[in-house]
């Protein structure tokens, strides 16, 4: 694979540029102040506070050092849903393992598909609050899942500790691969729009109902991220949903 120095790359040209960091329900100050400095060293430069618990201050800066123009240019949403408009790809990460979260890909193996993407388009990766991580409510909105491999019996890491390694991990692939033709996905708004006229049309059959849907939805959601969806891919699965629905109608009582 040809090599690329980044010292001839012009921000314009780096894929980097297209990584965006999204911290959701940060505590800490120094956290966000330290992951700006961890993605100041690899090359990132786009971050977003979503739902932040803390205000960007002198703590901030000082962890910060050299990555204060990291903060400066950071943006500020007041939820999750908010903060990944625009983004074509999102990435949750998460620290646990089972439930909703037994499909997940370590960062060096998920990294050469996160870049084929960014040289194209906004991608998003998504950090939780120092305390629980990623919820259900906030992975439910990310098409693949990334853990960073740990000793088994220490798997908790600092948030900004986290931020450095898949920082790290993208700068590597950065510089070390060529990405492959990625396909042109769809917009998180129409990707969602399409998963709740699916869920709908999936009750109209009784294939969802009230104590499966939400996990159903979780599996779905995994098995179609991973396909990376463009705009012709939603519209087949829209018009899926549209004939599950009229046929669901047709069925009930009263209906001909």
């Amino acid at each position: 694979m040809r090599q690329v120095n980044i010292n001839d790359l012009t921000p314009g040209m780096s894929m980097l540029n297209n990584v965006v960091i999204i911290l959701v329900g940060t505590k800490y100050a120094g956290n966000i102040g330290a992951a700006a400095r961890a993605m100041h060293n690899m090359g990132l430069s786009r971050l977003r506070l979503a739902a932040p618990q803390c205000r960007i201050d002198e703590d901030a800066l000082r962890m910060a050092r050299g990555g204060a123009p990291v903060l400066a240019s950071a943006r500020t949403y007041s939820s999750l849903g908010s903060a990944v408009r625009g983004i074509r790809l999102v990435v949750g990460t998460t620290g646990k393992s089972g439930g909703n979260r037994e499909q997940t890909i370590s960062a060096r193996l998920l990294v050469p598909f996160v870049l084929s993407h960014a040289a194209r388009r906004k991608i998003g990766i998504v950090f939780g609050p120092e305390d629980t991580g990623l919820v259900d409510d906030d992975l439910i909105r990310c098409q693949m899942l990334l853990r960073i491999p740990t000793e088994s019996q220490a798997h908790s890491i600092n948030l900004a500790q986290a931020v450095m390694i898949v920082s790290y991990e993208l700068y590597i692939g950065h510089l070390e691969c060529e990405p492959a033709r990625a396909p042109v996905l769809t917009t998180i708004e129409q990707i969602e729009a399409m998963y709740e006229q699916l869920e709908a049309a999936l009750r109209t059959i009784g294939f969802l109902h009230d104590e499966n849907a939400r996990h159903m939805m979780f599996r779905l959601r995994r098995l179609l991220g991973r396909a990376g969806l463009e705009r012709s891919d939603v519209s087949v699965l829209r018009g899926i949903a549209r004939q599950i629905a009229w046929f669901g109608k047709r069925r009930q009582p009263g209906m001909c």
